[in-house]
């Protein structure tokens, strides 16, 4: 990847910390029995908005598991903070527990927001540039390329590679595609740091070297990591099944 990096992504996630920040003096300085009782009013607020989808949805409600995934939640929460955020903020927030818990004193949040404005405009500068590229180089591209290559939000189900082709299965619910496969011709794997089943296809990036198309594709697997994936290829089918069923 040449613009939506690894690093470039988790830029793009530190852009939000501040949104749901409320200001409140008592997260100013460290205090357990103030955690417990903002813990205890979030956990309830998310139990209540859990039941409700539960009766809207008409399916069972399970307080002690809403309970559990609240639970877990806040503890990702605090390591993604801690692994996320700067030293420097980390130092002034009095307990990153109340942090995660969306309250902080009103330094903590201008420190934040800073922080996050910042990583915003950076990230948007990348996305520009990737666009001045990618507009230059469309006179090169076939326009099968141009129209089909939009799978962001994809999840990436199956593969199945051979000596001339790789196809790839994807499920394009949540997508903006009709498109479920993507046969690579005459390809050839120039980088992928992880396995591409059950991944989620997030951005890509397209080049025309020595007459062939190298397709960079940035994905994330169901434990959240990034993958990187750059294929060099002599031709791109595209399949839709829905259309054939139509």
């Amino acid at each position: 990847m040449n613009y939506f990096t690894k690093e470039w992504y988790e830029l793009m996630q530190r852009s939000s910390f501040h949104l749901l920040l409320e200001e409140e003096s008592q997260a100013e300085t460290f205090s357990e029995e103030y955690f417990q009782q903002l813990y205890k009013f979030k956990l309830n607020e998310s139990n209540e908005l859990r039941k409700e989808i539960a009766i809207f949805e008409n399916e069972p409600y399970d307080k002690e598991n809403s309970t559990k995934q609240f639970y877990e939640g806040f503890i990702y929460n605090q390591e993604h903070i801690k692994k996320n955020l700067p030293e420097k903020i980390l130092k002034i927030i009095a307990d990153v527990r109340v942090f995660v818990l969306d309250r902080a004193s009103r330094n903590v949040i201008n420190a934040v927001t800073q922080f996050c404005e910042e990583n915003e405009t950076t990230a948007k500068e990348t996305i520009k540039e990737y666009g001045r590229y990618y507009s230059k180089s469309l006179k090169s591209f076939d326009k099968n390329m141009i129209e089909n290559i939009n799978f962001h939000d994809c999840n990436i189900v199956n593969i199945e590679p051979n000596k001339k082709s790789l196809i790839l299965f994807l499920d394009s619910t949540g997508g903006f595609t009709d498109i479920d496969e993507i046969v690579f011709e005459n390809y050839q794997i120039i980088k992928q740091d992880g396995s591409l089943a059950n991944t989620w296809w997030l951005y890509d990036e397209i080049y025309k070297v020595n007459n062939k198309y190298e397709i960079h594709v940035l994905l994330q697997n169901e434990n959240m990591d990034l993958i990187e994936f750059i294929i060099s290829v002599e031709n791109i089918d595209f399949k839709s099944n829905k259309k054939e069923e139509d």
